[in-house]
């Protein structure tokens, strides 16, 4: 499979005879090229790639061409070491004018979801606090959490820095009692319900066990958060 890669001066629709003495084909456009081949080999999704080069020319000057055309020949990726070779071969006014072997290393690229500001301790996250960022997919590790949906309605354990990947210990469900709050904390049974007020002992979300004084006995109990205002106390 070849990807050929046509270089027009000029309008974009048509071949324009060109006006300028030479025809420049830039390392980008060379890049471009491997990508693409990438891309039709089925190794990467999209042209999202980063490739970091070890040797080969490049750039390229051509005298008097009006078009040029970039195929890529030999072409062989080792995806257990991330490593690519292969010829790139220009053409000129469909004559063969270059041939450059090309060697290097490629990444693929993934989305995640940043914070787009510092987001402080206690801060529930917004989609309008996150932002896209484009890294390797290398980079990606178990812990991290990546995802708008997976983030959005979290709350911030930490302070979260801003274009910083943000880890599974630096968030968790957003604090729905916190410590000192009263509480109505309620004692249920199949015959009957007691309600009593209670001081929180530490912060809760909801659906999360925590402790709990009697505001009246003093006694210690545990409960689980059932919201904002009530924490249902075990049996």
């Amino acid at each position: 499979m070849r990807y050929l890669l046509i270089i027009l001066l000029g309008l974009t629709v048509g071949v324009i005879p060109a006006k300028a003495e030479s025809l420049n084909v830039t390392e980008e456009e060379i890049l471009n090229a491997v990508r693409q081949e990438f891309v039709d080999r089925g190794i990467a999704e999209d042209k999202n790639l980063d490739l970091e080069l070890f040797g080969g020319q490049t750039n390229f000057q051509i005298d008097g061409a009006q078009e040029a055309k970039i195929l890529i020949n030999n072409f062989n990726a080792d995806e257990n070491l991330g490593r690519f070779r292969c010829e790139a071969e220009i053409f000129a006014d469909r004559n063969s004018v270059y041939k450059s072997q090309l060697q290097g290393k490629y990444f693929l690229m993934t989305t995640v979801w940043v914070p787009a500001k510092n987001i402080a301790k206690g801060e529930v996250i917004t989609a309008d606090m996150l932002q896209k960022k484009v890294i390797r997919k290398s980079k990606i590790k178990p812990f991290m959490v990546t995802g708008k949906d997976s983030l959005v309605g979290m709350s911030a354990q930490h302070s979260l820095r801003e274009d910083k990947i943000i880890s599974d210990k630096d968030i968790g469900a957003k604090i729905a009692v916190q410590r000192n709050d009263i509480v109505l904390a309620i004692y249920r049974t199949p015959q009957m319900q007691i309600t009593t007020k209670a001081i929180a002992q530490q912060d809760g979300a909801v659906g999360q066990r925590i402790e709990l004084q009697n505001a009246k006995t003093r006694k210690m109990l545990t409960g689980v958060v059932q919201d904002a205002s009530t924490v249902v106390v075990d049996q």
